[in-house]
């Protein structure tokens, strides 16, 4: 597309001079109109005109409020007169004076005239009309303006030109607007919702859990109650803050999108060029305003796992005097237990020795002794009858090696049963060691 825009001469420098002068000159002219269709009574435009025969006009309210004013002595009435130049007028009554139609046609007039858009005046010059269009920097400027200031060596258009140039752009723009990231914006704000409510929800859901929880036990325990309360109110304050700054940013670029529509509707169809470049300068900056407005980083985020797996009965086991251990999930780990526990190893080390014990002590039951006593004895009978003495003392030695046997096995016997029952009673089992050893070596100090 062609424009008709060229930088600035001489001669636009004077047509703009021209311009700025004849605009000026428009306005006293106006000014000076005014004054003339001004009724001298009221000071306002004519309203229903009358002329006198003295050709003065004034408004046909003015002059019956004149009347009335004389007419209030019950005998003599004042010749009426003039306002301006104090001539007497026959009194015949208002409604006899002629109206005076030209004046009243030129007030009617003039009257469309004065309600018709003004032209927008210059904010950096005063008194200085916008009626020269920068295709540079897209704007209204006045023709100072143009000749200094930020806007010298740009190239300017006239307003027709101008208009015709951003009326096309105006569609894109429009188009442009109407799909900017509206669907992905709607889309990114309910997902925010939904995560907000549902982790809001979860929220609740446990702050009601605590509150049945501790209403079932005594008073004192309240303040522990409230306490856990206040956390969970904590942690609603950290999921608002953590999605209402988006979802505020997202409502502002929405309602900022919105204006810009509402603008944009407003003077799609202006056909004042002055009046259209206008709102279009409007319509531009609120469209950088929603360009600008970024886009959040994240679609979702999920807070509900801090909490999801809270479950009051893991606080059943718990024993009153540790009330003060109770938190929520998220500010404490698993809870583990206190009970000491016994090395395995060690403990399978131990068990292992006594067992191997006593399969030794089976093995040497007193009957196997026996027999061997016997065959030894047999044989020290044929072939060593010096060691007869010896034998008998081996019988001896051999009768208390069964009684040691037996109490090893009842030992034996004895702690296989405390094992049993070692990860239940590791206190009986302690003492039942200490008692059947102590049995132990008593029945090993009186054999």
């Amino acid at each position: 597309m062609s424009h008709k825009c060229a930088p600035i001469t001489l001669l636009t420098k004077q047509r703009l001079l021209m311009a700025w002068k004849q605009g000026k000159k428009i306005k006293n002219t106006m000014e000076l109109l005014e004054e003339d269709l001004t009724c001298p009574i009221c000071c306002c435009l004519f309203e229903d005109p009358r002329v006198l025969p003295c050709s003065h006009s004034f408004c046909k309210k003015c002059l019956e409020g004149i009347l009335e004013g004389n007419n209030r002595g019950p005998v003599w009435r004042p010749p009426f007169k003039c306002p301006s130049c104090r001539k007497e007028t026959p009194q015949n009554g208002i409604n006899s004076l002629q109206i005076n139609y030209s004046l009243r046609g030129i007030v009617e007039k003039y009257n469309k005239i004065r309600v018709l858009p003004r032209m927008a005046l210059c904010k950096h010059h005063s008194g200085q009309p916008l009626n020269i269009f920068c295709a540079t920097d897209l704007k209204l400027i006045c023709g100072f303006c143009a000749t200094t200031g930020d806007h010298k060596g740009h190239t300017f258009c006239a307003l027709e030109d101008a208009y015709e140039q951003e009326k096309s752009a105006f569609e894109e723009l429009f188009q442009g607007v109407e799909s900017w990231h509206s669907t992905d914006i709607l889309s990114c704000l309910e997902t925010l919702e939904a995560s907000k409510k549902k982790a809001l929800q979860l929220v609740s859901r446990d702050a009601e859990k605590v509150t049945d929880y501790f209403v079932k036990l005594i008073k004192a325990l309240e303040h522990k109650k409230n306490e856990i309360l206040s956390d969970f109110e904590t942690l609603k304050l950290v999921v608002m803050q953590a999605y209402d700054p988006e979802i505020n940013q997202l409502s502002d670029a929405l309602e900022e999108q919105k204006r810009a529509l509402s603008i944009a509707e407003s003077f799609r169809n202006v056909t004042d060029p002055l009046c259209f470049l206008e709102q279009m300068q409007e319509f531009r900056e609120k469209l950088r305003v929603v360009r600008e407005t970024p886009l959040p980083s994240r679609t979702d985020m999920d807070v509900g796992p801090l909490v999801r797996n809270f479950d009051v009965k893991n606080w059943d086991s718990m024993k009153l005097k540790d009330v003060d251990k109770l938190s929520v999930p998220h500010e404490s780990g698993v809870y583990s237990s206190t009970t000491p526990q016994f090395g395995g190893r060690a403990l399978g080390r131990v068990v292992l020795f006594f067992v191997c014990l006593l399969c030794a002590l089976v093995l040497l039951q007193p009957d196997s002794l026996t027999a061997v006593s016997t065959q030894i004895s047999s044989l020290g009978h044929a072939y060593l009858p010096v060691l007869a003495g010896w034998l008998e003392l081996a019988n001896g030695a051999w009768q208390c090696w069964g009684e040691v046997v037996d109490a090893c096995v009842c030992l034996v016997c004895a702690f296989l049963n405390c094992i049993l029952n070692l990860f239940k009673t590791p206190a009986d089992f302690l003492d039942r060691l200490v008692n059947t050893t102590s049995e132990f070596l008593s029945h090993c100090k009186f054999l």
